[in-house]
């Protein structure tokens, strides 16, 4: 056997979505994560980008919504006990989690299988925190960039973090108009980066 194929990942299961096209699931030397096209979805490099914010910013007690809760990776930070409310639009990502992440063994998590539009704009639910991590592959949907919906992530939002992907031009381009729209809704952005992501944390204090 080569050394190469020693370190290289193994695929361990294959599915197909509407939304995300072809997923993966693999596995490596320390942990099972989830690809879609070239970019980790789930687990690995996705527990990267949230462990710190979380950790600075998570607090016992509160509530929390994610918008993209993919298998679980953000939800399983959240400190505990917590009111967690997960929202999904692709089945296939929570049958995944499910089935290899102990999605259902994740305390205090109530799961939607909703588009994460059509549920924000019709809650009246408030949050501690918002966690926002929607991708098409590796696009964010434009509605993540509309008035609208920045608006009405500042009216139910105490704490809103958004993930943005930060690595050529046109992502760059795309998280800079994203952070002057939300400095006409909240009085604090701060940002960080995380290997190739910038972590966009919007408070209204």
């Amino acid at each position: 056997m080569p050394i190469s194929s020693i370190f290289r990942p193994k695929v361990i299961s294959e599915f197909k979505s509407r939304y995300s096209g072809q997923i993966l699931v693999k596995q490596d030397w320390t942990h099972e994560y989830v690809t879609t096209g070239n970019l980790t979805q789930s687990g690995g490099l996705v527990k990267d980008v949230w462990q710190p914010v979380i950790k600075k910013y998570g607090q016992k007690n509160k509530s929390w919504l994610i918008l993209g809760l993919a298998t679980g990776t953000a939800a399983k930070l959240i400190p505990q006990p917590a009111q967690i409310t997960g929202v999904e639009i692709d089945p296939v990502m929570l049958r995944i989690g499910r089935q290899y992440f102990d999605l259902d063994k994740i305390p205090n998590l109530k799961i939607l299988n909703l588009d994460a539009k059509s549920y924000l704009l019709k809650t009246k639910d408030k949050f501690n925190v918002i966690l926002i991590d929607l991708y098409l592959g590796d696009q964010v949907p434009e509605f993540v960039y509309s008035p609208k919906f920045l608006e009405k992530l500042g009216q139910l939002g105490q704490l809103v973090i958004f993930n943005h992907l930060f690595y050529d031009d046109a992502k760059r381009q795309k998280a800079e108009e994203l952070i002057k729209k939300l400095k006409r809704i909240f009085k604090k952005i701060e940002l960080v980066r995380v290997l190739t992501n910038l972590v966009i944390i919007a408070r209204h204090v």
